[in-house]
């Protein structure tokens, strides 16, 4: 686990201010399952406030007696209706199916500061999913993943429409921002980030999903993926429901059959294989930009070294002439 020093300050005084009016909670109960991801929305009336619009809420959750959150809990606030995100997908094999979080909630409009407590109970998974789509959606934010029915409208596009096998068995298997996976902020800060979502099921892939690999496949080969393009056959079912998808990082991934018996080597496989994956596919447009960032620095670094030849040139050409011209002059 990883902590930075500002973190740890930080933490260590909400920790401090909450102690001091420590009332006993009792905990939340919010029960997972490990390789599906989950989410949990910390609203200003979990600590009895209300959610006016002049005022302003400060969430800090951690792992219970430390000052940070495991490295596959992540948080997101959400401006908007100030209310915070818990997320992530509990990883396999666990060996504590019981994790106690602490949700320091700080009002910055009466400086009351309050503690909740959230207790993850994390069960195994009957099944794992063997198959997975990955994709980026362009248009929207992890927090706005959260907002009402918009995970259940995803995953009906492709129980209903894309992935009819699936309908028993599809969840979402990882959920993360664009920019945390290395890809480059927007420059307004209006734009939105752009959400890597991962979808997985047990069933075998439909040749409807395997028509739409290969329909999309000469995009891989573009320089540049248009943000807007909306050619495909089955664009209607996504921008319907709101979502504009990047098609050149769609993928259909065939995952390692999980064994309950020998877990342990199987996850460790799967782990190292998505995290080398997660931060190759769904970045082609940072990879691209950091390309374009080395040939700009490239092309400068030659035109400077020709300007700077020229210029040398051209003194020794002036004092050779100089010289010639004092010398003839002499004799």
């Amino acid at each position: 686990m990883l902590f930075t020093t500002p973190a740890f300050l930080k933490a260590t005084c909400m920790c401090i201010i909450a102690a001091l009016g420590h009332v006993e909670t009792k905990a939340i109960m919010k029960d997972v399952n490990e390789t599906e991801m989950f989410y949990y929305e910390i609203r200003p009336e979990l600590f009895n406030w209300t959610n006016g619009a002049d005022t302003k809420f400060v969430f800090t959750p951690s792992l219970q007696n430390y000052p940070d959150l495991l490295p596959w809990i992540h948080y997101k606030f959400n401006s908007k209706n100030r209310h915070g995100y818990l997320y992530g997908t509990p990883p396999a094999n666990l060996l504590e199916r019981q994790i106690l979080l602490d949700i320091i909630g700080l009002n910055k409009k009466t400086y009351q500061v309050e503690t909740q407590i959230i207790q993850l109970n994390i069960f195994e998974k009957s099944e794992y999913a063997t198959n997975e789509v990955r994709f980026k959606i362009n248009n929207l934010n992890v927090e706005d993943m959260f907002h009402e029915e918009r995970i259940p409208y995803l995953l009906d596009i492709f129980r209903q429409n894309l992935w009819l096998g699936s309908k028993q068995d599809l969840y979402v298997t990882f959920l993360a921002s664009a920019s945390d996976l290395g890809q480059r902020l927007p420059l307004d800060p209006n734009d939105t980030e752009g959400v890597v979502v991962n979808l997985g099921s047990s069933s075998n892939f439909s040749t409807i999903l395997y028509d739409l690999e290969k329909e999309i496949s000469p995009l891989q080969k573009m320089n540049k993926c248009p943000k807007d393009f909306k050619r495909t056959s089955v664009e209607r079912y996504f921008r319907a429901n709101g979502f504009n998808l990047d098609w050149c990082s769609f993928k259909l991934v065939e995952l390692t059959i999980f064994n309950h018996n020998h877990t342990i080597n199987v996850q460790d496989k799967k782990s190292k294989t998505n995290y080398a994956e997660e931060n190759v596919w769904e970045l082609v447009e940072s990879l691209q930009y950091s390309q374009s960032m080395y040939t700009d620095t490239t092309k400068f670094n030659i035109t400077l070294l020709i300007f700077i030849m020229f210029v040398v040139g051209l003194i020794l050409s002036i004092g050779i002439f100089r010289w010639y011209k004092k010398k003839v002059i002499f004799f």
